[in-house]
């Protein structure tokens, strides 16, 4: 039986490295005693596999995992005897029974995101509005990645916009390209003149099927 397991991170939970998140969800599925299946050889391990890597400091709302169970379960029990066990600032919102065989990564097509920045200043949040206005009507925009490498950056952000003082992303998060959010927001920030600390929370993964985008909620795995 195989489990898409929706889960959220918030507050201290936010600075664990990728590799320490699936620790913890393999802790948390061993203390739960659910009945995880196990790979064969020398070092079985929990066959488990999350969808998209979260940066370290990024909060979310909207991250998927898989998870192959030996015997049938209900997915309400799943998440149930999950949240029990799991810190209270990583919860699992929602389990259900992957209906085929299509593995959860390969899926992935973008994620959008929640960028909030700290204003210091009056006036700030129309520069960034500004900014992202004229990234959005951009044909192509140079910027540096996290590495200090120019690159354009257009193609991979595929929605951008204000939602109130929040600045909302869907970024390209594919195997033929990706793009950090911390890239897009650094590059907003440049255009706009602005100073500022950000947050980062991602809010839902994506597929592409028949030409339409479908969050990862539901889709059909």
């Amino acid at each position: 039986m195989k489990l898409i397991i929706k889960y959220s991170r918030h507050g201290a939970v936010k600075y664990i490295s990728h590799l320490d998140m699936q620790r913890t969800f393999g802790r948390a599925v061993r203390r739960a005693g659910l009945p995880a299946e196990y790979s064969q050889g020398f070092n079985p391990h929990i066959i488990m596999s999350f969808a998209s890597p979260l940066s370290v400091g990024y909060e979310t709302e909207g991250d998927y995992l898989e998870l192959s169970l030996a015997r049938e379960m209900d997915p309400r029990r799943v998440k149930e005897a999950l949240n029990a066990v799991l810190p209270h600032e990583l919860r699992v919102l929602d389990a259900h029974e992957a209906a085929g065989t299509k593995k959860l990564m390969a899926q992935n097509e973008s994620a959008a995101y929640r960028i909030k920045i700290h204003f210091k200043n009056e006036g700030d949040c129309d520069k960034i509005r500004n900014a992202a206005e004229k990234l959005r009507t951009a044909q192509e925009y140079a910027a540096k990645d996290r590495k200090g490498r120019e690159l354009d950056i257009r193609p991979l952000i595929l929605e951008i916009g204000m939602d109130g003082d929040e600045v909302r992303l869907l970024l390209k998060n594919a195997s033929d390209g990706a793009l950090n959010p911390a890239v897009a927001a650094n590059a907003l920030l440049l255009e706009a003149g602005v100073d500022a600390e950000y947050s980062v929370c991602r809010t839902e993964c994506y597929t592409v099927e028949n030409g339409k985008r479908i969050p990862f909620q539901e889709y059909s795995f």
